[in-house]
């Protein structure tokens, strides 16, 4: 009886051990190839800034100039040539270790000893041997692992934060508004046509919540005296002026926008429009009316939702 052919995967056992032995000269030259990039952004700027992961010389713009512009030039993203620069400068070339992925190295690349951890690969529990993979590097220095990556580019940093409050109203609601908070932030997301609807929508619900629960408490408290009188509280009166300022603000806007057709209607005499600019002044007029229809109408009834076309509308859709 013939001996069983011990088989991984689909091929042989030994077919197995020269696919390794193959991937593993691949693997090599893979790593010399990555770090020969990070040495070439880093000949290009060298590394001058300290602390916090992947710094890039606060304060000096011509540096990430430069790698863009490098990153250009052969076909790579501007963060994975900072990413093969940074790594490259925490591994000097006497430090890199052969037989280590350029991978692990990236992985260890914050581990102050990292140079003499590198040297003494810990047991993988999966081979029963000593080398170094991605998923033991990541397991000794607490990262995930499983092959799920730290997130280090922008997109990356997105989807992760994404998922994390993908099924939490409450973890997404705390975050959005954290970032808000941030001047620049909320002014490069109000640039966002849905979003900046939204937010306008959930002030307008807002204010007539707040407007609800401030004539609640106050009929509550100061509503009805023993005398059986109303009594004026300062708290009203505050009230009322912010009502007006509102009122104040919406008038300004109409007037405004009067004051600039005045100013520049006139001085489209003799402008022959193409059908494009026909066009998009057409879609524009279109929701100048509208709005003004919506404006008007929330001062006849008190209603200030959006419907679903006018929401279509100002949005271009």
């Amino acid at each position: 009886m013939a001996p069983m052919v011990e088989m991984v995967g689909k091929v042989t056992r030994s077919r197995y051990d020269e696919l390794v032995a193959e991937s593993l000269d691949m693997l090599e030259e893979d790593t010399r190839c990555q770090f020969g990039l990070g040495d070439a952004a880093l000949e290009l700027e060298p590394l001058r800034g300290h602390g916090g992961h992947l710094p890039l010389d606060e304060g000096d713009q011509g540096v990430e100039e430069s790698l863009r512009l490098f990153a250009d030039e052969i076909g790579l993203s501007f963060y994975t040539v900072r990413t093969h620069r940074w790594v490259a400068a925490q591994w000097p070339a006497e430090h890199r270790r052969a037989g280590v992925s350029w991978e692990v190295h990236r992985i260890l690349a914050s581990v102050p000893d990292r140079f003499d951890l590198i040297g003494n690969p810990p047991l993988s529990e999966r081979t029963g041997r000593r080398r170094w993979s991605a998923e033991v590097a990541k397991k000794l220095v607490g990262w995930k692992t499983e092959e799920v990556l730290v997130p280090v580019t922008s997109q990356e940093k997105i989807e992760a934060i994404r998922e994390l409050a993908r099924d939490d109203e409450a973890v997404a609601a705390q975050v959005a508004t954290d970032f808000l908070r941030r001047p620049e932030v909320a002014f490069k997301a109000m640039r966002d046509p849905e979003a900046r609807e939204n937010v306008n929508e959930a002030q307008f619900e807002q204010t007539k919540l707040e407007d609800d629960e401030f004539e609640e408490d106050y009929d509550n408290a100061f509503d009805v005296g023993d005398d059986g009188e109303r009594f004026d509280d300062p708290a009203r009166i505050v009230h009322s002026w912010r009502k007006s300022m509102e009122f104040s603000d919406l008038i300004a806007v109409c007037q405004g926008f009067i004051a600039g057709a005045a100013r520049l209607v006139p001085k489209l005499r003799g402008h022959e429009f193409t059908d494009t600019q026909t066009k998009v002044l057409e879609n524009h007029l279109e929701k100048i009316r509208a709005t003004a229809d919506w404006i008007e109408t929330a001062a006849a009834t008190g209603q200030v939702d959006l419907d679903e076309q006018l929401a279509q509308l100002l949005r271009g859709q």
